[in-house]
């Protein structure tokens, strides 16, 4: 009887053998929908903004070990689009960590670290070939997600200029702090408004080190949220180190930034620079002297009043809203033919991207988050949603215009096959607690039920629970009760208890119906910390 076990037992060993021997085989790179690679070929420059001195060649590096983004595959795309349409450049795709290697990396003239996340490697010869790769005299881009790596890895942090503190804001006024630098010169000398995921940074962020190439233009933005006290939110800049070059734009997060031509192009001379082609001051901002005059954002005073949320009622029991309730004291806040309970973060009419389809309301197209007219304190929402890719739905929002800080999010996205879920997968309190379970289908319609009761939270999908919190177990910014690190500036127990329900605009398509409300008077013990 043994006998027989000979034989297979020794093809197994050697396959065992061989494969140990054989590198991993390169992933395919992962696929970007036609529509989007069409609008990035129309909005990339057509030509480059100095003369290669030679033929360049960048590696794109898209591995993550900690969130990853979903634009990322469409970054790349776009990099690569880019050095094909102006010459300036060919750009190779991997996720490979060996690809970080000496020998693998003398082939290149830069690296873009495109959002990766986590720390990619933790070998010492690795690290080392990466520094020396740049102070040789190589050029290193970082791209929005580049500054949320290896956080305990103090160089990395000093060559791509800061690490990630946070995204508090939404849409926002940019200045430019050099408007004379040639990698602004796409921009005309003038601020502009954008939206994206914001990133801000703590140190080694340093204007003593830094050139600063563009901020948020703080004294007209009239934001809130911020997390430095000086609020300086700088959003790209350049730094020699050693004898190579350093760019980091933190703009990228949401798809339409890649058909942005006016990023498309700042990121093209970002590149240019790095490689060493483009020419520019990288005298750190804070040692210029004269200190070059800022071309502002465009003026927001105007838009002030508009952009201040319209007083509205707090819903707080169905008895008080008989006339806006059914039998079962649900009030509709979509019926499946308008609009009209919905606005912008701004207060005004939701954005044309936001339409109606076969009784859903459809985020067909880039216009911002959707949000009740009213605020709402302790309730049952109840809704079904159908999703393409990421959205989420915010409940007891103080600020529409800062919804991240100011609201809770429940996690939408494509996450049905996921055996099991994260504190970033769908059904998610985001960042702060995972689903139980996972009774979620992808491409197919998920009813869900989130009911908030003071600090209490519960969510019921397709007739199961998966999420029991306490908001009052939520007792330290930044970190979860399991000792997790979260993303909000202030614990969650003193979030407010009442707010807007918000829907979220994040780049996909996602459907949503059957949407209504029923207020609920606090259950005993539960009560709102109350209005601030």
């Amino acid at each position: 009887m043994r006998g027989k076990w000979v034989v297979p037992v020794m093809i197994a060993l050697a396959v065992l053998v061989f494969s140990a021997r054989v590198p991993a085989a390169e992933k395919k790179p992962e696929t970007v929908a036609q529509d989007k690679i069409d609008k990035v070929t129309a909005a990339t420059p057509a030509k480059p903004y100095a003369k290669p001195a030679e033929s360049r060649k960048i590696i794109i590096f898209t591995m993550t070990k900690g969130f990853r983004h979903g634009s990322i595959p469409l970054a790349a795309k776009a990099f690569e689009i880019m050095g094909q349409k102006t010459g300036a450049f060919e750009a190779t795709q991997s996720d490979q960590v060996a690809d970080f290697a000496a020998d693998k990396l003398k082939g290149y003239d830069a690296i873009i670290i495109d959002q990766c996340t986590g720390d990619l490697f933790k070998e010492e010869d690795l690290k080392t070939a990466l520094l020396e790769f740049v102070k040789g005299g190589k050029g290193i881009v970082g791209v929005h997600a580049a500054t949320d790596c290896f956080y305990g890895w103090k160089e990395f942090g000093e060559m791509m200029g800061g690490y990630f503190a946070g995204h508090p804001f939404g849409r926002i006024s940019i200045k430019l702090d050099d408007p004379a630098s040639p990698l602004n010169a796409m921009f005309d000398r003038k601020g502009f408004e954008i939206r994206d995921e914001i990133y801000t940074f703590k140190d080694p962020y340093s204007r003593e080190k830094l050139h600063i190439l563009m901020s948020i233009d703080w004294e007209n933005a009239h934001l809130k949220g911020g997390n430095r006290a000086d609020n300086d939110y700088a959003l790209s800049w350049i730094h020699e180190y050693g004898k190579g070059r350093a760019f980091y734009c933190a703009f990228g997060h949401d798809d339409a930034i890649w058909w942005n031509p006016k990023i498309l192009a700042h990121y093209l001379a970002g590149i240019q620079y790095a490689i060493g082609d483009l020419k520019a001051d990288a005298t750190p901002t804070a040692k210029l002297s004269p200190a070059p005059t800022p071309a502002r954002g465009p003026d927001l005073e105007a838009k002030k009043a508009a952009a201040e949320p319209k007083t509205v009622t707090i819903y707080a029991a169905p008895e008080e809203n008989a006339a806006k309730t059914d039998a079962q004291g649900w009030i509709p806040l979509f019926d499946g033919k308008d609009l009209s309970q919905w606005m912008n973060a701004a207060g005004g009419d939701p954005g044309k991207g936001w339409v109606v389809e076969d009784g859903a309301m459809v985020r067909a197209s880039g216009s911002g988050d959707i949000w009740t007219k009213q605020r709402f304190g302790n309730f049952v929402l109840d809704l079904e949603f159908k999703t393409e890719g990421n959205s989420g739905v915010f409940i007891r929002t103080d600020n529409p215009k800062d919804c991240v800080q100011t609201g809770i999010e429940m996690q939408v996205e494509k996450s049905g096959g996921k055996e099991q879920l994260g504190r970033n997968d769908v059904g998610s309190i985001y960042d702060c607690l995972a689903p139980s379970k996972n009774p979620f289908k992808d491409g197919d319609w998920n009813h869900v039920v989130i009911t908030a009761n003071g600090s209490k939270i519960t969510i019921v999908a397709n007739g199961v629970q998966i999420i029991d919190m306490d908001l009052d177990k939520w007792t330290d910014a930044r970190k979860n009760p399991d000792g997790s690190a979260n993303k909000f500036n202030k614990p969650l127990k003193d979030f407010k208890r009442d707010g807007h329900i918000g829907l979220q605009d994040h780049g996909a398509k996602v459907m949503y119906r059957n949407i209504k409300i029923k207020p609920v008077a606090a259950a005993a013990g539960t009560g709102s910390p109350g209005r601030k």
